[in-house]
C-alpha cells in the first residue's frame, strides 16, 4: 500500500451538511469525494439504470417489499421474469462494500455514508468521522436544499434516521450513531460547516502523524 495513501469516512445525519463537509474536504486536500460513484459503479456491474437502486440504499425492505418484487420477478404478464438480476439487500452492500475497499486500495479517497467507516475499519490510515446536527437546523437545511415544508422536511430527516439505523445494524451489527465508533463528531449545528471542515483537517493531520 502506498504509505501516504489515506481515508476519510463521513457518516451523517441527512440533513447535517455532510455532503458539504465532505466537498470541502475534497477541494482541500486534492482527493477525490466519493458519493454517487458508487452507485454508478454498482449499477453498471448489474446492468441497471442507478434509478433502479437509487431507492435502495441505506434502507432494508420490508417483508412486503421483497415479497412484490418476486411476484414481479416470477409473473409471466410483467414480461419481467429471467430479464435481469436485481440483488437482495444484503448483496447490495456487499457490491457497493466490495466497490469502497477498491477504491480505498487504489487511491486516497473520502468516502460518504454506505457504511464506509465500518468496511474500511482495518485501512491503517482511516479517519472516520460523524456528522451530526440538531433536529430544528436539519429541517432548515432540507427546507433550503429540497423545497420542503417544514413538516415535509421534518418526516424526512426522521424517516432517513430510522431506515438508516435499520440498515447499518442489519449489516454492520453495529448502532451507527455510537460516538465510540468515530475517531471524530461533530454538532454542525454548534459548530458551523466550515468549522467542521477545519476539524477535520485537523483531526486528520494528528491521525497520520
Amino acid at each position: 500500500m502506498d504509505p501516504e495513501r489515506f481515508v476519510i469516512t463521513i457518516s451523517h445525519q441527512l440533513g447535517s451538511g455532510g455532503a458539504y463537509v465532505g466537498q470541502k474536504l475534497s477541494e482541500r486536500l486534492g482527493v477525490p469525494f466519493i458519493d454517487r460513484e458508487i452507485l454508478k459503479r454498482v449499477a453498471g456491474q448489474l446492468h441497471l439504470a442507478e434509478a433502479e437502486l437509487a431507492h435502495r440504499e441505506e434502507r432494508v425492505r420490508s417483508f412486503w417489499q421483497r415479497f412484490s418484487q418476486l411476484v414481479a420477478l416470477t409473473d409471466p404478464t410483467t414480461g419481467l421474469a429471467g430479464d435481469r438480476y436485481v440483488p437482495t439487500d444484503r448483496e447490495l452492500f456487499q457490491l457497493e462494500s466490495e466497490t469502497i475497499q477498491r477504491i480505498a486500495d487504489q487511491s486516497s479517497a473520502i468516502f460518504i455514508g454506505r457504511g464506509g467507516r465500518c468496511i474500511l475499519q482495518h485501512h491503517p490510515r482511516h479517519l472516520s468521522v460523524l456528522v451530526h446536527a440538531a433536529l430544528p437546523a436539519r429541517v432548515r437545511r432540507l427546507c433550503e436544499l429540497y423545497h420542503l415544508s417544514e413538516s415535509e422536511a421534518e418526516k424526512l430527516a426522521v424517516t432517513n434516521d430510522r431506515e438508516r439505523t435499520a440498515y447499518l445494524r442489519a449489516f454492520t451489527q453495529q448502532d451507527w450513531l455510537d460516538p465510540r465508533l468515530y475517531d471524530l463528531c461533530v454538532n454542525t449545528s454548534s459548530l458551523g460547516l466550515d468549522t467542521t471542515v477545519e476539524l477535520v483537517l485537523t483531526a486528520l493531520a494528528a491521525k497520520l502523524r
